[in-house]
């Protein structure tokens, strides 16, 4: 189903932050979606009063009502009908501005949401816009486990019994941070970044096979907790096999998996007896964390093999 949000949604919302108040039409406002679709295309979603490429809400600011002064009547009479003709999903009036009567007049016979606000005009548009992008960016539902580990946002993936969980617990107990546990929510915000977050029902939850739910800001404290993390790297456990035995030694199990529009990282990670997967798992992420910065150890040794090999010293 594709995202959407109304102007009334909005209003309810951020009424109080911003100063917002009615002028008419809170009612058809119930019924202006403002859809997805309209993110990456032409009309953006909220902008100043643009005639060319109307925005889904035009904002009205100092420097917009001065021009529509500056109009003679008809030019003025042309433009107003202009603004109303396109449709968009609301009307807003910035900074404090009084609404001239053409405005409110032609806004309440066409059923225009129209709105004020003591807020500047460049505050209203950055700050709805982030909110309105975000809230109809791209996401879907992962199953795993994701923290932070070393700063990095980190996916915890794996069938049932690989151990994820004892896996999330012991990174705890070292210190690192849960975000979310078995079904990890990602939101695409801009072209390079995905922010995972948790499902409010879940929050603070960690299910360890054997101890059951535990509750992990108690356990270990607020500090052990972060609401959002942008996901970088993502460790898969699984179960030894024949893939591993293809498993380049030299650089390891390393693949990209598709998240959204973006390929993450994801490193295999085989669960066998006697290994310390949360030392592993850090020791991933550490290296992760040089490959970022432009060091490649496998890329060194080898240089250094081949120099050994030409007799250098």
């Amino acid at each position: 189903m594709t995202a959407s949000i109304t102007p009334a949604e909005l209003f309810r919302a951020y009424a109080g932050r911003l100063g917002l108040r009615w002028v008419c039409g809170a009612r058809a406002a119930e019924n202006r979606h403002i859809t997805a679709t309209s993110i990456q295309s032409r009309p953006s979603l909220i902008g100043f009063l643009n005639l060319i490429h109307p925005n889904r809400i035009q904002v009205i600011g100092e420097e917009e009502d001065a021009w529509l002064d500056s109009l003679d009547s008809k030019a003025r009479w042309e433009t107003i009908a202009r603004i109303v003709d396109s449709q968009p999903a609301a009307l807003i009036v910035a900074s404090g501005l009084e609404i001239a009567d053409d405005l409110e007049q032609s806004a309440k016979e066409s059923g225009l949401p129209l709105m004020i606000s003591g807020r500047p005009a460049w505050d209203l548009v950055s700050f709805l816009e982030y909110r309105i992008s975000k809230r109809l960016a791209r996401r879907c539902t992962l199953h795993g486990v994701f923290m932070e580990v070393f700063t990095i946002g980190v996916l915890l993936t794996g069938e049932s019994g690989t151990g994820k969980s004892e896996l999330a617990l012991e990174l705890l107990s070292r210190g690192h941070r849960l975000i979310a546990d078995d079904a990890p929510e990602f939101t695409q915000l801009t072209p390079e970044n995905i922010e995972g977050s948790c499902p409010p029902v879940l929050r603070d939850y960690l299910e360890v096979r054997g101890l059951g739910i535990l509750n992990v800001r108690r356990m270990f404290g607020d500090s052990a907790v972060k609401s959002t993390k942008y996901l970088r790297l993502i460790i898969h456990l699984h179960l030894p096999g024949e893939v591993d035995a293809e498993a380049d030694r030299l650089k390891g199990d390393v693949e990209m998996r598709e998240v959204l529009d973006l390929n993450i990282p994801q490193i295999n990670l085989p669960v066998m007896a006697g290994r310390n997967l949360a030392v592993m798992a850090e020791a991933a992420v550490r290296d992760f964390v040089l490959r970022m910065r432009g060091f490649d150890a496998a890329a060194e040794f080898v240089e250094r093999h081949g120099r050994l090999m030409d007799g250098e010293q």
